[in-house]
C-alpha cells in the first residue's frame, strides 16, 4: 500500500520541475501562435523575458551565483543583498557577467541603496558607482592576483586601467554613473549616461561626471532606489525613481544611430568609494535586486545552459525572421514536428536528472516516515514513564505530579549548586585578576626610568656603606692586635717578675 500512496506526490514533483524546463519552449509555442495569426501592431512591452544568468533577487545563493558572475574587491553576495562596499573610503566592487548577452535589445532595473551621511557636504566627492554593458569579456581582463600583489589595491587597478569608477576607462559600448558629486564637485547626487568607442580613455571629473548629468537624490532612501536602462540597437535611455510608488524621472537619452550597440556584450556593476579625506565619509553601498529583461522575441537573449548546445541551436534557428512567418499549414506542421522532436530530445536528456530527483524524494519520504516513528516511540516512552500502568487515573494524575515536582526539585538544586560554585569562581577569579594587576603594575613601575635610577643611587649608598664598614674592621682588627699584643706583653713581664722573686 505504500508505493501507491507515494508515486503521486513524486510523479507530482517530476511533473513540476519537467513543466519548468519545458517553459522556454512553451514560450516558442505562443510566439508561433502569434506570427500565424494576423499581424498587429506591437507595443514595446510585449515581449518580455526574464534572463536568469544575467539576473538575482533575494534570497541569493551565493554557490548559483558564482557560476555567472565575477565577483572582486570589496563586493559580497550576502543573504539578501550584494554588498558593493562598505562605508570605509578607498574600497572598489566589482560584479561582471561572465557570459555575454546575446541580444542588442534589452531591459535593466537595478534595484539599490545608498546610505550614508545626512549631510551631503560630509561626504566623499569622488565615490561613484554605474553600471557597464561593453563589448569586452572583463571579467577575464581583471585580473585580481596581480592587484593583490601590487603595493596597494589602488595601483594595482590603475595598472590595469581600472580607473573609472572602478571599472576601465577605455571601453566599447554603453556606461551609467551615479555620483555623489557634479561636475563641478558639488554635492549634489547625479546620474550620467555615455558611450565609448574603444579609443578614447575617459577621465573621472572632465568626461564623467558629464555636462548634461541629471541631479536627482537616490541616497538615504527609505526604500531601494531603482534604475532603468533601455538599451536598442540605436538608443539608449535611462530613468530613475526613488521609490517602487513613484513615478520614473527620465536621466538621459543616448542616440546610438551612427554607433549602434552590439550584441554579445557583458553588463556589470562597479563603484568606487572615494579617495580617503580627513572630515568626509563613504556611502556604503549595495543592490539588492537585478532585472535583466531580453526584448527581442528573435534572440534567446542569453545562452541556455540548461540545454544541449543543439537544441540551443535549433531553438536559435526557430527564432529568426524566415521561419517564423508561414505558407501554408504544410510548413506550419513541419516547423511543429521539429519542436516535438526538439522537446523530446530535451526530455530523453533530462530523464537521468528526473531519475535522481525520483530516488532523492523518496529516500527523503522514508527518512520522514523514520522520523516519525522515533517521535511516536519517544512520545510512548515518555508517557509510560510519566504514568505506570495499573493505576487508577488519580494515581496517575498524583504520579505524574509528584515526577514533575522531584524533576523541579533537582533543577532547583542544580541551580543553587551553579550559583553557589559559580560565586566561589568569581571570587577566585577576581582574586586572581587583582594579583595580575598588582604584578603588572609592580613590573610597569619597575621599568620606569626613576625607578632605575633609584636602584643605581642606593646600589652607590650601599658601595659606600660597605667601604666604610671595611675600613672600620680594619682598624678594629688592629686596636684588637695591638690590645693582644699589649696584653702578651704584661703577662710575658709579670712570669719574668715572679721568676726573679721566687727562684733567684
Amino acid at each position: 500500500a505504500r508505493p501507491a500512496q507515494v508515486l503521486p506526490k513524486q510523479a507530482a514533483g517530476i511533473m513540476y520541475i519537467r513543466s519548468l524546463a519545458l517553459a522556454p519552449w512553451l514560450l516558442v509555442l505562443t510566439s508561433l501562435h502569434r506570427a500565424a495569426a494576423v499581424p498587429k501592431k506591437k507595443k514595446d512591452n510585449d515581449v518580455q523575458v526574464l534572463m536568469p544568468h544575467h539576473s538575482f533577487a533575494a534570497p541569493l545563493e551565493y554557490q548559483t551565483l558564482l557560476d555567472d558572475w565575477a565577483v572582486s574587491g570589496a563586493s559580497l553576495f550576502e543573504r539578501e543583498r550584494l554588498l558593493l562596499h562598505p562605508g570605509v573610503p578607498g574600497r572598489a566592487a566589482f560584479l561582471f557577467s561572465k557570459s555575454p548577452l546575446l541580444t542588442d535589445n534589452f531591459e535593466v532595473v537595478v534595484h539599490f541603496r545608498v546610505l550614508g551621511d545626512k549631510q551631503p557636504q560630509k561626504v566623499l566627492h569622488d565615490q561613484s558607482f554605474g553600471f557597464w554593458y561593453v563589448q569586452e569579456n572583463i571579467s577575464q581582463a581583471h585580473n585580481e592576483t596581480a592587484m593583490i600583489k601590487a603595493e596597494t589595491w589602488t595601483k594595482g587597478m590603475e595598472a590595469q586601467g581600472f580607473t573609472l569608477g572602478g571599472s576601465k576607462a577605455q571601453f566599447t559600448g554603453v556606461g551609467v554613473v551615479l555620483s555623489m558629486a557634479d561636475r563641478d564637485k558639488k554635492p549634489r547626487p547625479s546620474v550620467s549616461g555615455f558611450t565609448n568607442d574603444g579609443h578614447t580613455t575617459l577621465a573621472w571629473g572632465l568626461d564623467v561626471p558629464t555636462q548634461d548629468a541629471k541631479p536627482i537624490d537616490f541616497r538615504n532612501t527609505l526604500n531601494p532606489a531603482q534604475l532603468k536602462i533601455r538599451v536598442r540597437s540605436n538608443l539608449v535611455e535611462g530613468w530613475l525613481k526613488q521609490s517602487p510608488s513613484l513615478s520614473w524621472q527620465e536621466c538621459f537619452s543616448l542616440d546610438r544611430s551612427k554607433l549602434p550597440v552590439k550584441a554579445g556584450g557583458y553588463i556589470g556593476i562597479t563603484a568606487w568609494s572615494g579617495t580617503p579625506e580627513e572630515g568626509a565619509s563613504a556611502d556604503l553601498v549595495s543592490v539588492v535586486q537585478l532585472d535583466v529583461t531580453n526584448m527581442d522575441e528573435t534572440s534567446i537573449g542569453e545562452d541556455m545552459r540548461d540545454v544541449s548546445k543543439q537544441i540551443q541551436e535549433t531553438y536559435m534557428e526557430m527564432l529568426t525572421d524566415k521561419t517564423r512567418h508561414f505558407l501554408d499549414q504544410k510548413s506550419q506542421t513541419d516547423h511543429l514536428a521539429r519542436l516535438v522532436d526538439m522537446l523530446g530530445e530535451h526530455l530523453n536528456s533530462t530523464k537521468p536528472a528526473d531519475e535522481r530527483v525520483f530516488e532523492s524524494i523518496k529516500d527523503m519520504e522514508e527518512r520522514m516516515e523514520k522520523l516519525g516513528e522515533d517521535c511516536r516511540t519517544m512520545k510512548q516512552s515518555v508517557a509510560i514513564l510519566m504514568n505506570p500502568e495499573g493505576t487508577t487515573m488519580a494515581a496517575k494524575k498524583r504520579s505524574s505530579m509528584s515526577s514533575i515536582e522531584a524533576m523541579r526539585n533537582d533543577i532547583v538544586g542544580l541551580r543553587r549548586l551553579l550559583i553557589k560554585d559559580s560565586a566561589t569562581h568569581k571570587m577566585k577569579l577576581e582574586a586572581v585578576v587583582k594579583n595580575v594587576a598588582e604584578v603588572k603594575e609592580r613590573a610597569s613601575r619597575g621599568g620606569t626610568p626613576e625607578a632605575l635610577n633609584q636602584i643605581s643611587d642606593q646600589t652607590d649608598s650601599l658601595a659606600k656603606t660597605v667601604v666604610s664598614r671595611g675600613r672600620q674592621m680594619s682598624w678594629m682588627m688592629v686596636c684588637l692586635l695591638a690590645a693582644i699584643f699589649g696584653i702578651g706583653a704584661l703577662m710575658w713581664n709579670r712570669m719574668l717578675y715572679y721568676e726573679k722573686k721566687h727562684f733567684i
